[in-house]
């Protein structure tokens, strides 16, 4: 008896020590994995919705929170998750509240109840109906012309919703705009519902609509007595020389004509008196009259005024003109290189042979340059009678700025020298300033290199004595 309850003193041992070990592997395996809690958004999934139905609903998703692993739940994507409303036992034209089934497709997660845990939804079965097309035409074609029948294609729409959105329709208007049309018309215009009440109907929110706009063509073709042909303006001489004819027009370009169909055919196009364009300068209109056959009167009474474009030649002209300048300080000497330009000028012919090369001038500023040489760009200018300057050549111009020699010192010393030059005379009055003959430090670097070299053929000759 004792042995036996020894046998099941260690059977309880054995037990007690295996549930301690698989709740201290329990707790180990939480500090190392603790579980924890997450929410997300996932779109329901609709099925078994019947044919031919619409839906209409609340709201088509859901949150909801799940309680898995750290290593586990890390991986977890609203695809993890699968949240579907059965539809198939859900009744027609009714509001309907049904329940949301949340799957997981991820083992050892658990899913806390969905938020919401139903959706309002309603079906309604879809109809279609054909809408006929009906042409709304407005204004007329012009006088002397006959409307065909018009044409509409499709002539027939088809509109597919519920039964509340489509047995209010009636019709579908098309509206096209005639303004004297002469001849055939065609337009696409977007269609316009309107219900039975005629009163404009919405389409929004229909299943589908086979065509928004409609292709229509209306036939227009001249009556019987009645034809439209093109007028030819007559004209003879020639503009003044120098100018050109640009063209003739005639406002409106064709006449409405009535007579014998026969006579009417026969015609090509009208013609105007003759107008005389001798010696124009100028573009003008005046009223025509238009050459009628026999047998063939306008239709109405009308003014036709005709236009006559004349303008003049466009040519260019090549001056050659001397430089100019302007700004040059007192007691300084401007030379140029090269001393002429060469200006291209383009505008009207008439205008370029009354100009005269004295009114072209080619100037070159110099104000406020100390001597030196420089490359200035010129300045043209010339009357302003529709001119334009095309190149002035060369661009840039070297201009060399030297101060003016005066005499300034006497002659100390007489020289034997047979130098005849105005220049060297001068060098030599200025190089006799003392026993030395020798120029002032303060004189020389102003003096012109040509008469500094005379200076020192001065010397040379001087010493040579």
């Amino acid at each position: 008896m004792k042995r036996f309850r020894r046998y099941l003193s260690n059977i309880a041992v054995f037990l007690i020590s295996f549930l301690l070990a698989i709740l201290i592997w329990i707790l180990a395996s939480q500090a190392n994995d603790p579980v924890l809690f997450q929410s997300m958004e996932l779109p329901i999934d609709f099925v078994g919705q019947p044919e031919d139905s619409t839906l209409e609903l609340t709201n088509d998703s859901i949150v909801i929170v799940v309680e898995a692993p750290t290593s586990v739940l890390s991986s977890l994507t609203s695809d993890s998750f699968s949240a579907v409303v059965d539809l198939s036992q859900a009744p027609l034209s009714e509001e309907v509240s049904l329940p949301i089934t949340v799957n997981t497709k991820v083992p050892g997660v658990a899913v806390n109840p969905p938020s919401p845990e139903h959706v309002e939804v309603r079906l309604d079965k879809l109809i279609s109906r054909e809408i006929p097309v009906v042409l709304n035409i407005r204004g007329s074609v012009a006088r002397g012309h006959t409307q065909g029948t018009p044409l509409i294609d499709p002539e027939i729409i088809t509109v597919v919703g519920t039964a509340e959105q489509v047995n209010p329709l009636n019709t579908a208007r098309a509206t096209v705009f005639l303004d004297n049309t002469r001849h055939t018309f065609s337009a696409s215009p977007f269609l316009v519902f309107y219900d039975r009440t005629g009163q404009i109907a919405s389409i929004n929110g229909l299943d589908s609509v086979s065509n928004e706009s409609v292709s229509v063509t209306i036939p227009v073709e001249e009556s019987a007595d009645f034809a439209e042909k093109i007028i030819d303006v007559e004209w003879e001489g020639s503009p003044a020389d120098g100018y050109r004819l640009l063209g003739i027009s005639v406002d409106p370009p064709s006449a409405l004509l009535q007579g014998l169909p026969t006579r009417l055919n026969a015609l090509t196009q009208i013609t105007t008196e003759p107008i005389d364009i001798t010696g124009l300068t100028e573009t003008f209109s005046q009223p025509i009259a238009l050459d009628l056959p026999d047998g063939i009167t306008l239709d109405e009474v009308q003014v036709y005024n005709v236009t006559v474009e004349i303008e003049p030649i466009l040519s260019t002209a090549v001056y050659n003109r001397p430089i100019e300048f302007q700004g040059v300080e007192e007691g300084v000497t401007a030379a140029a290189d090269p001393e002429e330009a060469r200006v291209v000028l383009f505008g009207p012919l008439p205008i370029l042979d009354s100009l005269t090369e004295d009114e072209v001038h080619v100037t070159v500023d110099a104000f406020g340059l100390m001597t030196g040489t420089y490359s200035l760009e010129p300045v043209v200018t010339f009357p302003d009678r529709g001119l334009e300057l095309r190149s002035v050549s060369p661009p840039l111009i070297i201009v060399e700025l030297t101060p003016d020699i005066t005499p300034s010192l006497a002659v100390t010393t007489t020289q034997t020298t047979t130098a005849t030059s105005p220049v060297y005379e001068g060098i030599v009055t200025a190089a006799a300033q003392t026993n030395t003959s020798s120029v002032d430090h303060a004189v020389y670097p102003f003096l012109h290199p040509a008469a500094r070299r005379l200076h020192l053929s001065f010397l040379f000759e001087r010493n040579k004595l």
